[in-house]
């Protein structure tokens, strides 16, 4: 239980963040005791998803986290009939520099400047009131860099402080952050 609560500390983390650097975060009640994913909801999430978006290719996937997610959350939260938070942050994989990883100080400069083009080094995925992830990008992004095609097209969902070999670390929650650096630009 003590690392189910080590998520929730950082997403609760993440949120104030937010808020200390004047960005939009959605409001929701952390549901601790309910997981909305079973074997039939897993099972039926890939249907779900072509329904909501399309078919999705390798080259949909990666490296596309910020857009494939953005675009994911209200097909999720729709289906789920549950609030889904957009989350920003970085992937604790055991090393030293991690994967993908920012601080504040990057936060304040892209604030500052926005995006001037290019790759950015930051992670996206959608965290449930119980503190479940869904991440469709990594394994395929893992998985190409790695040369391993059997991490081609996998999703990693399940309560965030049960994964091994990694954590995911919430940095910013909404997508206000997106808005107001241009990394999302609305029609």
């Amino acid at each position: 239980m003590e690392r189910f609560l080590s998520y929730a500390h950082e997403f609760a983390a993440a949120v104030t963040r937010s808020k200390e650097f004047g960005l939009l975060a959605p409001q929701f009640e952390l549901e601790t005791t309910r997981r909305w994913f079973d074997a039939n909801r897993l099972a039926r999430f890939p249907y779900v998803m072509r329904d909501g978006l399309g078919e999705l290719g390798i080259e949909d996937l990666m490296s596309q986290c910020m857009s494939i997610h953005y675009r994911m959350r209200s097909v999720v939260q729709d289906w789920l009939d549950c609030p889904v938070m957009y989350t920003l942050g970085w992937i604790d994989d055991g090393t030293a520099h991690g994967m993908f990883k920012f601080d504040d100080a990057f936060i304040t400069k892209m604030l500052r400047i926005g995006h001037n083009g290019g790759t950015v080094n930051l992670h996206a995925w959608l965290t449930l009131p119980s503190m479940e992830i869904i991440d469709v990008s990594l394994a395929t992004t893992m998985g190409i860099a790695q040369k391993r095609p059997e991490m081609l097209g996998l999703t990693i969902i399940r309560p965030a402080d049960e994964l091994t070999g990694m954590a995911y670390k919430p940095m910013l929650v909404g997508d206000d952050f997106l808005r107001k650096t241009g990394l999302l630009i609305e029609w």
